[in-house]
């Protein structure tokens, strides 16, 4: 076989990084929520600073002496505790308006985190924290604080310049997808679990919260340097640029006001609609690779005249069959 086929040509570059997106969001959904699928959908677009703040605060949480949150009134309330809240609220208003007080009251005296989330908790239907340690959590988890860091460093090791500043920049949105699952659910719950084995807690907690730590960070460090990498490669406008940290900002801003850090997903109506709805976001997620993959197989003139290449399962298909390519390059190459 000749070796230009066996070269990964652009249309096949951009195929894992279309799955990349959608199984991330997929996962997402499965695990965290169908509500947490829906957001992450939207953070992800500009998701990249809130992936690194997550990041530092998972790597203060793993090396502090104890589970410190980022803000002190930031606990979920879980759903006993949103009825308890509810009757005083009640039970303080009636007693306000004899003594000349707002009903209102007590829910103003409440910490603003908690207003919101519970709010947030009695607005959403079945949208009460997950706090249940699960297989299907832990695999999750494992795709997306073991499998995924691996996957996304030999990607780069495979296209940091043999992709093209788009597919660099799309590649960038899909990692922040599996990043946020890592910086918004801390699984402090599998953490404890952990650590009340009887032999090996102890290790296997610390291990545990290392991992987290250390996959959330290192992924918002891919993810942030495909971005500037890929806007580099791409020749963006500097005030394109300036626009998008603008935005990035907002973004990151309102992101923390719509779905804190907290420990646990939120439930949805299970785990069929979860998965469907991880899978709607996922196609949107998915499309600015996918839209790569079709401009790179646009017919193109030559001196022979126009030139279709192949697309890109076909070309893709015949990387694979090459025996010089390495077993690691053709698991990078499709696989998410």
């Amino acid at each position: 076989m000749s070796q230009a086929t066996c070269e990964l040509t652009p249309q096949a570059r951009a195929f894992s990084t279309i799955l990349t997106a959608f199984v991330g969001s997929v996962i997402t959904g499965a695990t965290s929520g169908a509500l947490v699928a829906f957001l992450n959908g939207w953070i992800s677009w500009l998701a990249v600073l809130r992936v690194l703040i997550g990041a530092f605060f998972s790597l203060y949480q793993a090396f502090s002496s104890s589970y410190t949150r980022l803000e002190q009134d930031s606990t979920p309330l879980h759903t006993d505790q949103v009825e308890l809240q509810q009757q005083r609220s009640i039970s303080h208003g009636s007693q306000g308006v004899a003594h000349g007080e707002p009903q209102d009251a007590t829910k103003a005296r409440l910490p603003k985190i908690q207003r919101f989330q519970l709010g947030l908790l009695v607005n959403f239907r079945n949208s009460c924290l997950i706090e249940d340690v699960t297989v299907l959590g832990w695999i999750g988890w494992l795709y997306t604080a073991v499998y995924s860091p691996i996957v996304q460093i030999l990607w780069l090791a495979e296209n940091w310049t043999a992709a093209s500043g788009p597919l660099k920049l799309v590649r960038g949105l899909g990692i922040s997808i599996s990043a946020l699952s890592l910086v918004t659910d801390t699984k402090r719950r599998y953490a404890s679990k952990l650590r009340d084995m009887k032999y090996g807690g102890s290790p296997a907690y610390v291990a545990f919260n290392i991992v987290n730590a250390g996959s959330a960070f290192g992924m918002g460090i891919m993810c942030a340097a495909l971005l500037i990498k890929g806007a580099v490669d791409t020749s963006l406008a500097w005030y394109g640029v300036m626009i998008y940290c603008v935005f990035l900002l907002i973004w990151t801003a309102a992101s923390f006001t719509v779905l804190p850090i907290q420990d646990g997903g939120i439930k949805g109506l299970g785990i069929i609609a979860d998965v469907l709805m991880g899978a709607f976001a996922g196609i949107f997620l998915a499309a600015p690779a996918f839209a790569v993959m079709m401009l790179a197989q646009r017919p193109t003139l030559t001196p022979g005249g126009f030139s279709t290449p192949d697309s890109g399962l076909k070309s893709l298909q015949k990387y694979l069959s090459c025996d010089s390519v390495a077993v690691w390059q053709k698991f990078v190459a499709i696989f998410p």
